[in-house]
């Protein structure tokens, strides 16, 4: 059984804009790079960090604010022994929905 859920308008959301939205008491942070958007569960596997204060770069990371590590935003992979939750993501008529 599918799963989307509204999560924003798009236009909450603008190339290179961020946005913290909570789901299902999950926080989940979106990011838009380039008009792609991205959503990646908002505490990093490591130590928790909030990944919606991190750094963007542009083959499409994310890396926490506290220590550094740094996950793809496509995937969740890092080259760490640690693995983000990210989310898939599309949009219809203009909302933003995300599979949970």
């Amino acid at each position: 059984m599918e799963n989307w859920i509204a999560a924003c308008r798009l236009e909450e959301l603008p190339p290179g804009g961020r946005k913290l939205v909570k789901v299902n008491n999950t926080e989940i942070a979106l990011f838009n790079l380039k008009g792609v958007v991205y959503a990646i569960k908002n505490r990093c596997p490591h130590r928790s960090g909030p990944l919606i204060r991190g750094f963007t770069d542009a083959a499409g990371g994310i890396k926490c604010p506290m220590h550094g590590w740094r996950f793809d935003l496509r995937d969740g992979s890092s080259e760490r022994p640690a693995r983000a939750t990210v989310y898939q993501v599309k949009v219809e008529n203009g909302l933003l929905y995300l599979y949970l």
